[in-house]
């Protein structure tokens, strides 16, 4: 499975809760299928605000398993392509929200999704937080999560009047194929003024599992 940025490097694994319920062995999600991580990135060009930066068209360079640049995404009016015919990757720019005020707000989450129609169809979404500071674009933080399951709900949701992320990612339970995944972890972060901090977690049955008659496991 391909992810939006296959990119960062990785400061510190940043969520410390996971759900009580729990998820199928060997299956596509024997574990929680969202990430929360710092990073260090930093982007080409000066900028003296965040408000100055035009995501909608921005090149992010990718790095390989070695840490090395292995190439880059260019976004073109939020949009994302693979020019490769065997490959069908798509990425869209969804949403961005600026973090604090006008006078001293210098920071952003940007939310995207993609889909990749391979051999096996998978869908996620990534949260990234961006910080302009002394004229230089950095990516701070990365969320990703798994949307290849029926929410019945958005897969995210953002709320300005307090800064807080919940985001819902499938949760494997036993019986599940990658197909029909059961249940969904909703997970919700707090900005405390330099990351997104998870605050909860919280398992209930997907579309598919209400369908299906599903019962969470103990």
């Amino acid at each position: 499975m391909r992810q939006l940025a296959l990119l960062f490097f990785l400061v510190a694994d940043a969520f410390s809760q996971t759900s009580q319920v729990p998820y199928a062995p060997n299956s596509d999600g024997p574990g929680p299928t969202f990430t929360s991580e710092n990073v260090r990135l930093s982007y080409e060009g000066t900028y003296s605000s965040i408000r100055k930066v035009d995501f909608r068209n921005l090149r992010s360079p990718i790095f390989g398993d070695d840490g090395k640049p292995a190439g880059s995404i260019s976004f073109k009016n939020g949009r994302h392509k693979s020019n490769d015919p065997s490959d069908h990757y798509l990425a869209r720019l969804d949403s961005v929200y600026y973090l604090g005020s006008l006078s001293n707000g210098n920071s952003a989450l940007v939310l995207y999704s993609w889909s990749d129609g391979g051999v096996s169809s998978s869908q996620g979404a990534t949260a990234q937080v961006f910080t302009v500071s002394d004229g230089h674009l950095r990516s701070v933080q990365k969320i990703d999560w798994d949307t290849h399951f029926q929410a019945g709900q958005p897969t995210d949701s953002f709320d300005r009047s307090t800064n807080t992320l919940v985001i819902r990612s499938a949760h494997y339970i036993p019986g599940d194929a990658h197909c029909c995944v059961s249940a969904m972890d909703s997970v919700t972060f707090r900005w405390d003024g330099t990351r997104f901090v998870q605050s909860g977690i919280q398992t209930e049955l997907s579309e598919y599992g209400k369908r299906e008659g599903k019962t969470l496991p103990r």
